[in-house]
């Protein structure tokens, strides 16, 4: 018991450190319930942890209106939705799925997420713990010429 005493209280010290190296993390529940909010993605989305915790974590935290943290587009809830259902029912873990959603002042912001399915001692998937990586200015620069180019070729192939 000490030492999972020991592991909770280091747990919550990473969760809720306000330093910098920590990233935006956030949970759901085996049911898709947020779990955890911490310091470093309330700063991120501007979505304050008792906003976020005990909700559905697709369609009442991450929506695609203008409710909480707006999504986007639909698109972007369905690809989380098929993402993390696919963790939480044991499939390998997601890395660096792109996807953007807005700030609460508006601003829109491009993440990857990566998805980790979270086990009990028996092996019995618990929910999936999230964090994301914010790309620099430059990398977000790039991604956003990349997916302009996209979309140019699109267009062309669609008026051939």
């Amino acid at each position: 018991i000490e030492k999972y005493s020991r592991v909770q209280g280091d747990y919550a010290r990473i969760m809720w450190s306000p330093s910098t190296l920590i990233p935006p993390i956030f949970m759901t529940t085996e049911n898709g319930l947020c779990s955890e909010w911490n310091d470093a993605m309330q700063k991120l989305s501007g979505i304050k942890r008792e906003e976020a915790v005990n909700k559905m974590l697709l369609g009442e935290v991450f929506t695609s209106n203008d409710s909480c943290c707006r999504l986007q587009d639909h698109d972007t809830l369905i690809k989380l939705r098929i993402a993390l259902n696919a963790v939480s029912s044991g499939q390998d873990n997601i890395e660096k799925l792109l996807f953007g959603f807005y700030h609460r002042d508006g601003s829109l912001i491009e993440a990857l997420l990566s998805a980790n399915k979270r086990t009990d001692i028996e092996g019995k998937v618990t929910g999936v713990l999230c964090f994301l990586q914010v790309p620099s200015p430059e990398l977000q620069y790039a991604l956003q010429v990349q997916r302009i180019s996209e979309q140019a070729v699109a267009c062309a192939v669609n008026k051939m």
